[in-house]
């Protein structure tokens, strides 16, 4: 992954982080940066102000789709699929020790997660824009 100075649109020192890098979501407070590979089963968090890659977090299956921060940043969900477009997960990671916690199972394929505020249910929609069974509560 490699890090853009917008002031310059200058690209940095590249950054290593898992296989394949799909997505990258950052905290609300912009500390840190989460990537997740598609072929390394992991999301890397990334320290901004120093471009620093911490330790891998190790998720779900090997295609990761989507990473969701709640509003609060205590929280991130990562969406991902086994590769022959099973059953998916919902993992969520507690951003303050970056430990994964129980994946949810989720609906086929999930691909993207929406989080209704303030830090309601994560509802992942299905492959094709079928819609998903709502969150807890929802």
């Amino acid at each position: 992954m490699t890090p853009i100075r917008t002031a310059t649109n200058t690209a940095l020192t590249p950054i290593k982080v898992g296989g394949g890098p799909w997505t990258i979501t950052i905290t609300p407070d912009g500390k840190t940066a989460y990537v997740a590979s598609l072929s390394s089963a992991t999301v890397t968090p990334i320290r901004t102000a120093t471009n620093t890659a911490l330790t891998p977090v190790k998720v779900g299956h090997s295609a990761h789709y989507t990473i969701t921060i709640t509003p609060d940043g205590t929280t991130a969900y990562v969406a991902s699929s086994p590769v022959n477009l099973g059953r998916g997960t919902v993992t969520p990671i507690r951003t303050a020790t970056n430990t994964p916690l129980t994946p949810i199972t989720a609906v086929d394929h999930p691909m993207a997660i929406a989080i209704t505020p303030p830090s309601g249910p994560a509802s992942p929609p299905r492959r094709g824009g079928r819609p998903a069974a709502p969150g807890p509560g929802g």
